[in-house]
């Protein structure tokens, strides 16, 4: 009986050296999703945090071979900050960018990098004049997008 069992193991052993071996890694889909500018909103204190399809960026051609997108906004200046984030229509962790701590403030003119994931937190914008402001993003990498903000 010995003797059957270590036949069979040594055929077992050799068989599998000589196997071509079917079994494949699967790829595990990218951890983070990529950002889906077509359905970003600007959501802030001025529009009560809706998705409001008069505050959607809309894609305005390619600027230094990447693609921007753009909202335009009038805003009022009284001394105080609006806070605002971006993110899609249902507040989807990966589709939500904002400041890497809280409050981080925008600068005029000044491009700043949004954190898109869970836990990103409101930005501040506090505008020097009351008018118009155009609120343009660009990919800056897999979770995170470069904001500019220009008075027009």
């Amino acid at each position: 009986m010995k003797k059957l069992l270590s036949v069979l193991l040594c055929c077992l052993s050799l068989s599998a050296c000589s196997s071509k071996g079917g079994f494949s890694i699967p790829e595990l889909p990218s951890s983070s999703p990529a950002i889906e500018f077509e359905n970003m909103y600007l959501r802030g204190v001025f529009n009560w945090w809706e998705a409001d399809p008069s505050y959607k960026f809309t894609r305005k051609g390619v600027d230094n071979n990447e693609a921007a997108w753009s909202v335009d906004v009038e805003l009022i200046a009284d001394g105080q900050p609006y806070d605002f984030r971006l993110s899609d229509a249902n507040w989807t962790p990966s589709q939500s960018c904002g400041g890497k701590y809280k409050g981080q403030p925008v600068m005029l003119g000044t491009t700043v990098y949004l954190a898109c994931e869970q836990g990103s937190e409101n930005l501040q914008f506090t505008p020097s004049s009351t008018g118009m402001y155009r609120f343009v993003i660009r990919h800056a990498g897999s979770k995170e997008v470069a904001l500019k903000v220009t008075q027009i």
